[in-house]
């Protein structure tokens, strides 16, 4: 700091001031000082800071490599913590690292607090790490009254899936459920109260799965074999619903003429030509902001400090090409 100060001709007090983005330096000044570190190839030592100030101001993010939805959930992370005080730490969860790994790496670290995307830990672990570590659980509800979360408001997202369905005629409907995963329970039961509330429990079915593209394909020659199908099934994400799709497809079955099928995420699958698949949309640009405003909070509590939180941010269906009329028997 004391070389960008000489170089661009104020005090290292001032260069501080504006590293931090704190008041006290004018916009034309901080610019010059800002584009004075850039040229100089400054870089500001996060742990050094941390240390002196007997407090980090990053923010820990555990992630799953093979969820797309959390990397579209990461960019609007980026967006969200621009221009302020957090640093984005990213630990991945992946085949060859699990959970407890990486969220023990931000521990590590000292992050200032964390951001757990869609975690399958048990809510006691959870609690655990909150007594020492701010945390916040992006993607699940959580039961438990000393953990703040913030998640998509999926019975909503089903129920309005399970009601369009049933607008088009159709009585014979399947979910593929991932009930492991992150709101995986949530969206089953969502599914369950659905078809009991527009009439067409008798003819609703709940089937096993994961969140792959490989379980909807195997989902979907299950179907095939089947001695009744279902007229329309509802998958647990838009992979699921694009295996499921593919193997449709492949074999004969029109979708949606003979198969109407909606997708969950609206992710850019959902959305691209020619698929234009009907889906669940999640506001993942919502998400994210809650998510980094609550773990602001946490890290720069009020007095005396609020208490943990959780937050439902409204999902809706788009309606695309996936989804018909059930075709007069």
């Amino acid at each position: 700091m004391r070389d960008v100060a000489r170089a661009a001709g104020v005090s290292q007090s001032l260069v501080s001031i504006a590293f931090r983005q704190a008041p006290g330096v004018s916009g034309a000044t901080r610019e010059r000082i800002l584009a004075t570190a850039r040229e100089l190839g400054y870089v500001r030592d996060e742990s050094a800071r941390a240390l002196r100030a007997h407090r980090s101001t990053s923010i820990g993010v555990c992630f799953q490599t093979r969820q797309p939805f959390h990397h579209v959930l990461l960019d609007h992370l980026y967006e969200a913590t621009a221009g302020g005080p957090h640093q984005l730490v990213l630990s991945a969860v992946s085949d060859a690292r699990d959970e407890a790994t990486a969220v023990e790496g931000l521990l590590s670290y000292r992050c200032g607090a964390l951001l757990l995307l869609g975690p399958r830990a048990a809510e006691a672990d959870l609690a655990k790490v909150v007594r020492d570590t701010p945390l916040v659980v992006l993607g699940r509800t959580i039961a438990r009254s000393d953990v703040d979360w913030v998640s998509s408001d999926d019975a909503e997202g089903i129920d309005q899936a399970v009601a369009h369905l049933c607008e088009l005629g159709h009585r014979r409907i399947s979910y593929l459920s991932c009930s492991w995963a992150a709101g995986g329970a949530e969206r089953e039961k969502a599914f369950r109260a659905a078809a009991e509330a527009h009439d067409v429990a008798v003819g609703a079915t709940v089937l096993d799965g994961d969140m792959t593209e490989q379980r909807g394909a195997s989902a979907a020659h299950e179907l095939l074999d089947a001695a009744e199908r279902p007229t329309a099934i509802i998958a647990f994400n838009d992979r699921v619903a694009l295996g499921l799709m593919d193997v449709f497809m492949r074999n004969g079955v029109n979708v949606p003429r003979d198969m109407s099928v909606i997708g969950f995420d609206d992710s850019e699958i959902a959305q691209r030509d020619p698929i234009l698949m009907t889906s669940v949309h999640q506001d993942a640009q919502r998400l994210a902001q809650l998510g980094v405003e609550r773990a602001q909070q946490l890290i720069f509590p009020s007095s005396p400090p609020s208490e943990p939180q959780g937050t439902l941010v409204p999902t809706h269906l788009v309606v695309r090409g996936t989804t018909g009329k059930v075709l007069a028997s």
